[in-house]
């Protein structure tokens, strides 16, 4: 058989080929059992996401920042009463125990998500862990409602800086085709801190005073300090200015807003109402006029700007409002209607985080299969099925049926809350990552107020024993996955 020369050419280009395939495996196999050896010293980002054993770390330390948050708050809420006898003072004031610590994450959320964006998540980020923590120590030795009130309101302070960091660095210790999990994990985090809150709480209450259990979450935040400036990469500084005028415009708006919803819910409206409505619109006023839609902008319009974002925010506060409106009523139907005791509605309540979990570890893997229109549209009617099922709810129920009904409502939500918040975080770009997490944390809690304010108007309405609450939250479950469906086909049919 003769050869040509044309096939000698091609044969010898085939060979250095080969060769050259065979040098480039060869560099990679030395390049991975290099970095065998170094991967328990490199905290850069290799790709995309961290290595396996340097992630396994930085996203405990994530947890761990999200539990010292979270139990923080479910804890303060639980201990009040104690607090109102230990300080002698009246029910109205010791609320704002609660309300300095949530004025404070809505204030400062979008000024930290720009200083975060100039100075670095990791910076951020350890900062906040280290603020809330001392702040903390204040709270412990707070003699008076001031001292603690003050406390409360930096901790909220260091608390915002670790919602709006925690999101953001999910994008950069995971590739993204385990973002979805890495978002199920801090749900679960966030699930296992609000359920195991009131029990720590009981617990500290049993033997010690109620100054005690705000000390509760400081080894979670000792931890999530070591690891994270240990394991957590050191994401770039930007050089970008700081509006200080438009971040006393935007905490000036938003701190207003929320006294005003605070005041309608307890009923308490008078002439400072008037007052900070009139605040929170000349601060609203003046921030449009300062804000561009650019990265510079203190107030993230470009994200606003994107219908997809536009609808993940709304269907976060939706749910959110839903969650709440059955969270806050449920109890007062076993306690008023079925007669049952403290202890035993608590057990009842606990399927609730136990389906949340759960189901966020299973949407985790399923994001990056299914549509998350979908996902979310069946995690909502899930829980407007739970909600349904607990509105039935009679004196002869049987508990299986009530413990089963609690946690379909947890197994929707959990469903719902994983692909929502990836839609969150993933769609915007990564440089705005910090943003992305603020107006993600901050949809959560016009959610949580809305939802609050909602439930106190149907109390004084109709009363605490009523189901209607729990009838109004599957309506507005329903509602919210029917638009998610309807326009979710109206994109396919106009592509299509």
């Amino acid at each position: 058989m003769r050869l040509s020369i044309e096939d000698l050419v091609k044969f010898k280009m085939n060979q250095d080929d080969y060769k050259s395939q065979s040098s480039r495996r060869m560099n990679s196999i030395d390049k991975r059992g290099a970095s065998v050896w170094s991967n328990c010293s490199d905290t850069s980002p290799v790709g995309n996401g961290l290595r396996d054993a340097r992630r396994y770390w930085a996203a405990l330390s994530i947890w761990c920042a999200i539990i010292l948050t979270i139990i923080d708050a479910s804890i303060a809420s639980v201990a009040l009463p104690f607090i109102s006898k230990g300080l002698q003072l009246t029910a109205a004031k010791s609320v704002w125990v609660i309300n300095a610590y949530q004025i404070a994450i809505v204030m400062a959320l979008l000024p930290m998500a720009k200083v975060s964006d100039i100075l670095g998540y990791k910076k951020v980020y350890l900062s906040g862990i280290l603020l809330f923590m001392i702040a903390a120590s204040g709270s412990i030795f707070a003699g008076s409602l001031t001292m603690l009130a003050v406390a409360r309101f930096v901790q909220g302070i260091g608390a915002a800086a670790v919602m709006v960091t925690s999101g953001a660095l999910v994008r950069s210790i995971y590739p993204p085709e385990l973002v979805p999990r890495g978002i199920g994990y801090n749900t679960i985090a966030v699930s296992f801190a609000s359920a195991s809150g009131p029990a720590a709480c009981a617990v500290v209450l049993s033997f010690a005073n109620w100054h005690a259990v705000f000390a509760v979450g400081l080894p979670f935040g000792l931890l999530a300090l070591t690891l994270g400036w240990w394991a957590l990469p050191s994401t770039a500084s930007a050089k970008r200015s700081f509006d200080t005028i438009s971040a006393l415009m935007c905490c000036l708006g938003f701190a207003a807003g929320f006294s005003i919803l605070s005041d309608l819910a307890q009923n308490s409206s008078s002439e400072w109402t008037f007052i900070k409505i009139g605040v929170a619109v000349s601060a609203i006023f003046f921030l449009r006029k300062r804000t561009s839609i650019s990265h510079e902008s203190m107030v993230p319009l470009d994200l606003l700007k994107m219908g997809s974002l536009r609808l993940a925010y709304g269907m976060s506060a939706s749910a959110y409002a839903v969650m709440i409106l059955i969270t806050l009523s449920f109890p007062f139907v076993l306690q008023q209607r079925l007669h049952f005791g403290p202890e035993l509605i608590g057990m009842l309540m606990v399927p609730l985080p136990i389906g949340i979990m759960i189901a966020a570890f299973v949407a985790g893997r399923l994001v990056n299969r299914f549509s998350s229109a979908g996902l979310c549209s069946s995690g909502l009617i899930s829980l407007a099925g739970g909600a349904i099922c607990l509105s039935f709810i009679h004196p002869g129920s049987s508990v299986f049926l009530i413990i089963a009904a609690v946690a379909i409502c947890g197994l929707g939500f959990g469903i719902f809350q994983v692909p929502n918040n990836h839609s969150m975080l993933a769609t915007a770009p990564h440089s705005r990552a910090g943003a992305a997490s603020a107006m993600l944390s901050l949809s959560r809690l016009i959610g949580q107020t809305l939802g609050a304010l909602l439930a106190a108007s149907l109390f004084r309405m109709i009363g605490a024993q009523s189901d209607a609450p729990i009838v109004v939250a599957a309506f507005i479950a329903l509602t919210v996955a029917s638009i998610t469906l309807l326009i979710r086909y109206r994109t396919i049919v106009s592509i299509g």
